[in-house]
C-alpha cells in the first residue's frame, strides 16, 4: 500500500478532501462528487462531495465506538468515502410521476462497484479487504430493500454477499450523514433490520450456508466434489427464490444428476485480461465456445462486429451440442455486461449443468499493458469502452464465482 494508504489504515483520520487529493491519480471521479448535486429533500447538506464527507466523518466515529480491528476499521471508512462514487456517472435531472423537477442517480451503487473493480486493484490492497470495500459500495442500498422482504432467505441472499454487520455500521454513517426528513425513521429501520440479522444468526458474519454445505458434504461423501458443488449451488438458489426449505429437499431435487451432468465455465473480463491463456491451461479437457473465433470464421476478422447475430447464434448451438451430450464446456468471451454472460449462464441452468463464473480482475494498468503483446491485439479504444462499461459480477449469478486475483501484486 502507498504510504497515505498505510497511515489511514493505522488509525489516521483525514478528511474527504485529502482522501479525493491522495486518490485522484487511480480514482479520478473522487473530484467530481464536489461538482455533483443532489436532491435538496432528500440531502439538504448539498453536493455528493459534502455528504461524503459527513459520512465519512461519521465513519471514524462509529470505528472509535465500536472499537472496530485495524483492517473491518479501514473497510469501512474506505468504503465511506467511496460508497457514493458511482453518482458521478448516473446523476441526472428528471420529473416525478408529479410532473415536479427531481435530481436522481439510478444504480449508482451497482455502477459506483462496477467503476472500482479494476482501479482498486492498482492501490494494492490485500485483496480481501478489495472485495468486502466493493461489496459495501456495491450493496450499500439492499440493506431497506432486505428489510422490506423481511424473509430469512432474504437476508441469507444478501449476508453471502456482503458482511452485514459492517453494511449496517456504514448505512448507519450514510443516514447520519445526510439532511432529510426521514432520517430518524431510516435509522429505526437500520436497527430492525439489526434485529432481523440477529434472529437469524448472520450478524457476526458466520457463514450463512455453512450448515448446508456442512450436510450436503457429509451426506455425499461418496461422490464427486463437482456434484456436491452442484447439489450445494442450486439448492441455495432454490431455497431464495421460495423452492425449497431445507439442505435435504436440495438433496432430493438433484437425484437425477447422479446419472451425470454437463459443467460450464464462463470467463468474464476485459480483453487482454488473460481469459484465454486460463483457459488453455485450466480447462484442456473442456470443448471450448469462443466468440472470437467464430466471428473469425464467418468473417474473417475476430474484430468484425457486424456479425454479431450470427456468431451468437452460433455460439448458442455449440453450447447446447456440449450441454446435451454432458460434455464440460467453456464460453470463452468477454462478457462484462450482465446481459452477455446471462446467455450462456441461463442456458447453462436451463440444461441442469454445474456453472461457474470464473472472473478476472487485474489491476487495470496491466490490461492495457498486456493487450498490445498480445497476438490479437484489441484496440485500446476498445478496452477502455469495456472497462467503462462492464457490469462487475456477483456472486449470486452461478452456481460458483471464483474472482481470481494472481494480477494483484505490489504495483511498482
Amino acid at each position: 500500500m502507498r504510504p497515505f494508504l498505510t497511515e489511514w489504515h493505522a488509525g489516521a483520520r483525514p478528511d474527504f478532501v485529502t482522501v479525493a487529493e491522495q486518490l485522484r491519480d487511480t480514482l479520478p471521479l473522487l473530484t467530481e462528487l464536489k461538482t455533483t448535486p443532489q436532491d435538496a429533500e432528500w440531502h439538504a447538506e448539498g453536493d455528493v462531495g459534502t455528504h461524503t464527507h459527513l459520512v465519512l466523518q461519521e465513519a471514524y466515529d462509529i470505528a472509535d465506538r465500536e472499537g472496530l480491528m485495524p483492517d473491518e476499521r479501514f473497510v469501512l471508512v474506505l468504503a465511506a468515502a467511496l460508497h457514493d462514487l458511482g453518482k458521478a456517472l448516473t446523476t441526472r435531472r428528471a420529473e416525478d410521476r408529479n410532473g415536479q423537477a427531481r435530481i436522481i442517480s439510478p444504480r449508482h451503487a451497482d455502477r459506483g462497484r462496477s467503476y472500482l473493480a479494476y482501479r482498486l486493484p492498482e492501490l494494492a490492497l490485500p485483496y480481501p479487504l478489495i472485495q468486502q470495500v466493493m461489496a459495501l459500495v456495491g450493496h450499500h442500498h439492499d440493506l431497506s430493500r432486505t428489510l422490506s422482504a423481511g424473509t430469512e432467505p432474504a437476508y441469507r441472499r444478501l449476508a453471502r454477499q456482503v458482511g452485514l454487520r459492517t453494511l449496517y455500521l456504514l448505512e448507519v454513517a450514510d443516514i447520519r450523514g445526510r439532511v432529510a426528513p426521514d432520517r430518524e425513521s431510516k435509522l429505526e429501520d437500520l436497527e430492525l433490520f439489526r434485529l432481523g440479522a440477529e434472529e437469524y444468526g448472520l450478524w457476526n458474519g458466520s457463514d450463512p450456508y455453512g450448515p448446508w454445505r456442512e450436510l450436503i458434504d457429509a451426506e455425499l461423501a461418496a461422490f464427486s466434489a463437482g456434484y456436491r458443488d452442484l447439489v450445494f449451488g442450486q439448492g441455495v438458489m432454490d431455497y431464495e427464490a421460495g423452492l425449497i426449505q431445507t439442505p435435504h429437499e436440495a438433496i432430493a431435487r438433484a437425484y437425477p444428476a447422479r446419472a451425470g451432468f454437463p459443467q460450464l465455465v464462463v470467463t468474464c473480463g476485459p480483453s487482454g485480461a488473460g481469459k484465454s491463456s486460463w483457459v488453455a491451461e485450466h480447462c484442456p479437457d473442456h470443448a471450448v465456445v469462443s466468440l472470437d473465433l467464430l466471428r473469425d470464421q464467418l468473417s474473417g476478422k475476430r474484430a468484425d462486429q457486424s456479425v454479431n447475430g450470427r456468431v451468437l447464434q452460433a455460439a448458442k448451438e455449440q453450447l447446447k451440442t456440449s450441454l446435451r451430450a454432458r460434455r464440460p464446456v467453456v464460453w470463452d468471451a468477454t462478457n462484462t455486461r450482465r446481459d452477455f454472460r446471462n446467455v450462456p449462464l441461463g442456458l447453462g441452468l436451463d440444461y441442469g449443468a454445474l456453472t461457474t463464473l470464473v472472473v478476472f480482475q487485474p489491476p487495470l494498468h496491466s490490461i492495457f499493458e498486456r493487450n498490445p503483446t498480445r497476438v490479437h491485439a484489441v484496440p485500446a479504444s476498445v478496452v477502455a469502452s469495456q472497462v467503462a462499461n462492464a457490469e462487475f459480477p456477483y456472486v449470486v449469478e452461478a452456481h460458483r464465482t471464483v474472482t481470481l486475483d494472481e494480477y494483484l501484486r505490489p504495483v511498482s
